[in-house]
């Protein structure tokens, strides 16, 4: 085997380890955030991630993006069955290729939950990721920092009711423990306007 042809075969197997160990390192803050985020008077919405994985797309066979979702629980509880609050509902979002560093959206979503018929799963992913992105289905504005997205009339009942999402960002690499999740991702989340 040549050089060159063992130095490449070295650099993919170092980038793949890369990537299993960020996969790693994401499903412990996952596990953080349930349980600081818990601390803080918020509750899952999902008990996973969700994500968007697609076997036909090479894109999507490396998932770089991860969504949770969260309520506040001190919010009154919406009629049904579903278990949800009426209050807002709020993604943190991990964006691994969104610039040209990991980054995490701290969204908050505004939804009429009288269209919900089931909670969202993991493949429900777009429903909460589009919002920012899709700006043939969506306003999308940023101000200082602040995105802001207002869905046009054929987008709402496509996106489950949504009515409003904000949104600001922050590096991932700035959340290195317990204290910087609560500040700037929890108490963070409850400012959005």
């Amino acid at each position: 085997m040549s050089l060159v042809t063992n130095n490449l075969g070295q650099n993919i197997t170092t980038a793949a380890n890369v990537l299993i160990e960020t996969y790693r390192s994401l499903d412990k803050l996952f596990g953080e955030l349930d349980r600081i985020g818990e601390e803080e008077g918020f509750i899952s919405v999902t008990s996973r991630f969700m994500r968007w994985k697609s076997d036909s797309d090479p894109d999507g066979w490396m998932p770089t993006n991860f969504i949770k979702l969260y309520q506040l629980d001190k919010d009154p509880d919406f009629p049904g069955e579903l278990g949800l609050k009426s209050g807002a509902l709020f993604g943190v979002e991990v964006d691994l290729l969104l610039n040209d560093y990991p980054t995490i959206s701290l969204n908050r979503y505004t939804f009429d939950y009288s269209q919900w018929t089931r909670l969202p799963s993991i493949s429900d992913h777009w429903v909460f990721w589009g919002p920012f992105r899709n700006d043939n289905l969506f306003e999308i504005e940023e101000v200082n920092g602040l995105w802001t997205s207002e869905p046009f009339e054929k987008a709402k009942k496509r996106y489950w009711g949504i009515q409003k999402a904000v949104s600001s960002e922050i590096p991932l690499l700035e959340i290195t423990e317990t204290e910087t999740i609560r500040a700037k991702i929890f108490q963070e989340l409850e400012l959005l306007p």
